[in-house]
């Protein structure tokens, strides 16, 4: 018989803690989902861990929320709302089923009657089951809002829980309680703000940070535990362990999902990550812009970043020269190279469109595929094809080195030559070229330091060029003198470049 000496409470069944166990191994979360309840048939029930079934069933309904207790960690508290139209019986014992079927926890309440509406006493009536647990850290719940009631409660913690504001200035975790808008100064030197573990606990939350100043010193938003922030995962779908903000002004807006994930939901610039673009300022502006200025970089301070470059297609060894504008593995171990664009025209790239021609250089042997002794500043790639000298039309380039080029086909002379690479490598550094064209030239003559070229039968456009020559040792040679500016550099305005790091 219930008296004032009877316990009240409930425990994880045997079942249940085997499962509870498996999980925690796996490193995947145990959902209950389901509370059950029976009457034990008039009977006063003493909850045992071998149970596999309450003693009579009247009721399944699904779980409204699962939360640790705020007075005791080990403590698991799962609720349900009963509507009006459900009842006609006594509750003296409860169960937890978690999304398999799995008879995971039992307990006894003191007893107490759940009308029916048409007994003309129907309320809403809350059920609260507490399991002793020994870990909460991962167990989640999935709530379908299409069957289950939200108590007047947890509505009021909900829209409080999102009104939270929180000033920063120094490296800390943030508590649940502090999600909202959390504005963070790092003024004063860098800093380390952790999120909250993203668990059933916390559940389904929203936070914003965001930065107050706008110094130097780099400011980390990260996870603890395993938990991933699901930002860039076209790189990497695991998602990383922290972000930075840069600049004032700079935020992100992040959502955890209950399972060991942050996902942005919203952020102050969320231009593609590598993008080139021009400023008029030379102060940068807030968002995640870098200089393009062929700075060495962290691999484990930018691991999105780095992730990206690897994927570009546009990476190479530092000492490949002329290929500035690409990425670059840095010492092969930690560090790698942004690219560098300071003082250069962009130029769309032709995309084996094979309008772009570069010369190259070299010395080759008949009957031997291989052009050694290279000279100039061409890069290649495999594919590329070489047309003119001793090489047979449609001759591609199979392999390359840095001293070295190896054709498709053998050359049928032996010496120096030249030839024209078809295309471009994306990233790669093109000098001033001049177009071919003709000059009107003059052979001058005379003695001194400075005379006026004649006009000559010997001029190339019949003598009316007036041009000036310098003369030397009393000898005229072959001139072509400098008229205007550079032919190769039209008029043009200088911008800051920048690049999106994060």
């Amino acid at each position: 018989m219930v008296d004032k000496n009877t316990l009240f409470g409930g425990m994880l069944t045997t079942l249940g803690a085997a499962k509870k166990t498996n999980c925690d191994a796996l490193g995947i979360p145990w959902e209950p989902s389901y509370i059950l309840i029976g009457d034990t048939n008039g009977t006063d029930p003493a909850p045992d861990p071998s149970q596999t079934q309450l003693i009579n069933q009247v009721h399944r309904a699904h779980l409204n929320q699962l939360r640790v207790s705020p007075t005791d960690p080990n403590v698991l508290i799962a609720e349900v709302v009963l509507p009006p139209e459900v009842g006609g019986w006594w509750m003296r014992e409860l169960a937890l089923e978690d999304k398999d079927g799995v008879f995971s926890a039992v307990a006894n309440l003191a007893p107490s009657y759940k009308p029916l509406l048409a007994q003309g006493s129907g309320r809403n009536q809350v059920v609260r089951m507490h399991i002793i647990t020994n870990g909460t850290a991962n167990i989640q719940l999935k709530i379908d809002p299409a069957v289950v009631l939200a108590t007047r409660d947890y509505v009021d913690r909900s829209v409080n829980a999102g009104a939270a504001f929180t000033t920063v200035s120094s490296s800390r975790t943030l508590k649940p309680k502090e999600m909202g808008f959390v504005l963070i100064d790092a003024s004063a030197g860098a800093l380390n703000i952790q999120l909250p573990p993203a668990n059933a606990t916390l559940g389904t939350r929203e936070v914003i940070v965001h930065r107050k100043d706008n110094s130097i010193n780099r400011l980390v938003i990260k996870t603890g535990s395993k938990d991933m922030l699901k930002f860039h995962t076209h790189l990497n779908p695991k998602g990383y362990p922290f972000l930075v903000l840069m600049g004032a002004g700079d935020w992100w807006r992040l959502r955890s999902d209950g399972a060991g994930s942050w996902w942005p939901v919203g952020r102050f610039d969320s231009t593609t990550l590598g993008r080139p673009v021009f400023e008029t300022t030379t102060v940068f502006s807030p968002g995640g812009y870098g200089a393009m200025n062929g700075q060495l970089l962290k691999r484990d301070e930018w691991p999105w970043l780095w992730d990206h470059a690897q994927q570009s297609g546009m990476l190479h060894p530092d000492k490949q020269q002329y290929l500035e504008g690409a990425w670059t593995f840095g010492d092969y171990k930690s560090t790698f190279r942004i690219p560098e664009a300071r003082g250069e025209f962009f130029r769309v790239l032709d995309d084996d469109r094979l309008v772009d021609k570069s010369t190259l250089k070299g010395v080759t042997k008949a009957g031997s595929p291989v052009i050694t002794d290279l000279r100039g500043r061409t890069r290649v790639k495999i594919g590329m094809t070489l047309e003119g000298g001793d090489f047979p039309k449609g001759t591609t380039i199979i392999s390359f080195g840095e001293s070295e080029v190896t054709a498709s086909n053998p050359s049928r002379t032996d010496g120096a030559g030249e030839w024209q690479v078809l295309g471009r490598i994306a990233g790669s550094w093109s000098p001033d070229n001049f177009e071919r064209h003709t000059h009107s030239v003059s052979f001058g003559s005379g003695s001194g330091d400075r005379v006026a070229l004649l006009p000559s039968p010997t001029s190339l456009t019949g003598g009316n060029a007036h041009l000036n020559h310098v003369v030397a040792r009393n000898t005229s040679p072959p001139f072509i003198g400098r008229v205007g500016d550079e032919e190769t550099r039209p008029r043009n305005i200088a911008y800051p470049g920048r690049i999106k790091m994060i």
